[in-house]
Formats: structure tokens, sequence, C-alpha cells
């Protein structure tokens, strides 16, 4: 099952497709209450819905370029038809804001990033402005209320999204700088391995105390509890002695410790 929920795309074709065959099934149901079977076979709006959930369907199998372009298309497609039919509703910006976001996920905004997103900002005033027009007697300014919403919930989203994108970065920095320092305790380990030299303590900025850890722990491979009976101090200062080793000798695990010193004690 898991190829069928790996991506975004294929995530997002699976939640419309069942929620498209709920529809369909709803509105088959309350067409055939109205009339006859006959009549409700002939319903426009079942077929319609059957019809837009086809490319959602076919992109949970299907993951390449087209259908994510397929995707966010239909979004704008159906919320600029929910603009016309009720620019009050927030239905259409919504769906725009969904598309918006898939074109951000998918890679579309990489290029022309200001231009594409003046375009659907402007989209979004045209239809509402349109609308406002069409279907009341205020004009214009009837259609503003639900795009000064729509912009609101676009420029929080954005705020959000910057944060999540620094995190990503922040994250991307620390895994590059931990691989750096895998790769030069690796070289370390191997100058250790064929010479069987002890690993520079001093070097690492080592206090006696947590010298004495590192002894206890790379002699008997022991836990916390033993290294605290063994020295005769607290389990929690054992945590914190091995807190700081695993900082100034860049690793994260005990058992690093324990290859790296195997060599300085006998």
């Amino acid at each position: 099952m898991r190829k069928y929920f790996g991506t975004v795309q294929k995530r997002v074709g699976l939640l419309i497709s069942v929620l498209d065959l709920i529809v369909v099934i709803t509105n088959f149901i309350f067409a055939t209450k109205r009339s006859d079977l006959f009549f409700a076979l002939k319903d426009m709006g079942v077929w319609l819905m059957l019809l837009v959930g086809i490319p959602f369907f076919l992109s949970i199998f299907f993951e390449n370029r087209f259908y994510k372009f397929l995707q966010f298309s239909l979004f704008i497609l159906i919320g600029s038809i929910n603009i016309m039919q009720d620019f009050t509703e927030f239905y259409g910006p919504s769906l725009f804001l969904i598309s918006w976001l898939l074109m951000r996920q998918y890679g579309f905004l990489d290029k022309h990033r200001i231009l594409k997103n003046s375009l659907m900002l402007g989209s979004l005033v045209v239809l509402s402005q349109i609308s406002a027009n069409v279907n009341t007697a205020e004009g214009a300014y009837a259609g503003f209320s639900t795009l000064w919403y729509a912009l609101f919930l676009i420029l929080m989203l954005l705020v959000i999204w910057q944060d999540i994108l620094k995190n990503q970065e922040d994250l991307k920095k620390e895994n590059r700088f931990l691989k750096i320092n895998y790769k030069e305790l690796e070289a370390q380990l191997t100058e250790i391995e064929s010479e069987k030299k002890p690993y520079d303590l001093k070097a690492a900025k080592i206090s006696p105390a947590e010298e004495r850890v590192i002894k206890v722990l790379t002699i008997y491979k022991a836990s916390n509890r033993e290294i605290a009976e063994r020295l005769d101090i607290a389990e929690s200062t054992v945590k914190l002695h091995l807190y700081n080793i695993y900082n100034k000798i860049g690793v994260d695990n005990r058992f690093a410790i324990i290859d790296l010193c195997k060599y300085n004690f006998s």
C-alpha cells in the first residue's frame, strides 16, 4: 500500500478520488429520490463529478509532471466556476489557495515566481469583480470582502510557510555539518585501527571527570547506572558528562565513543 501513499501527488489523488466517489454516490441517490432511475442516470451533476475525479484517480498510479499539472489546474478551474456562481462564498478562493500550495510543492513556482503569483492573484481579483458585477447591484465593491479575507489567509500561510522553509534549511545545514563530522571521525577511526593509536582526548578538551566516564564506558561497556556505581557519582551526573562528551567529540551515541577510545585504556 505504501506505493499509493508515498508522495504528495498520490496522497492528493487518493483523497480527492475518495471524496469524489462519495459525492457522486450521494448525488446519484438524491437524483434517484427526486425522480426515477432513468432521470438519475441522465443527471449531468453526477457525470460531471465522476469526470472530474478520473484524473485524480489516475494520478494515484502514474507519478509524473503531467498529472501534477492536471491536479492544480482542475482546482483552479473548479475554483473559478465557484467564484462565478457565488463570489461571497469562500469555496472558490480556497481552491485557488490549494492550487497555489500544490504549485509550490510540485516546483511549478520555482521559475517566474513573481509573474505566476501575480497571475493567480489577478485572476482571483478579476473573477470576483466580474461575479460581483453580474450577481449584485453593488458591483465591484461587493467582491472585495471575500478578496480581503482570501488575501489575509494567503499572507498568514506565507508567514507559516516561510518559517517551515527556514527550519528545513537549518536542518539541512545541520545534517551537512554532521556528515562532515562523521567523515572526519571515520578517517580518525581508520587511523586508530591501522596504528592502534589512542584517541587524543586532550585535543577534544575532555575534562578529567569526563575521561573517567569514558574509561569505565570503554573498558566495561557499562550502562549509565554501572558507570555511576563504579565512579560513585549520581546517574544524572553521568548523563551530563556523556552529553558534554558527545558534543566535544562530535558523536551521538556511546558506541562511537567506545570505538574511538578503545586503545586509550589498557
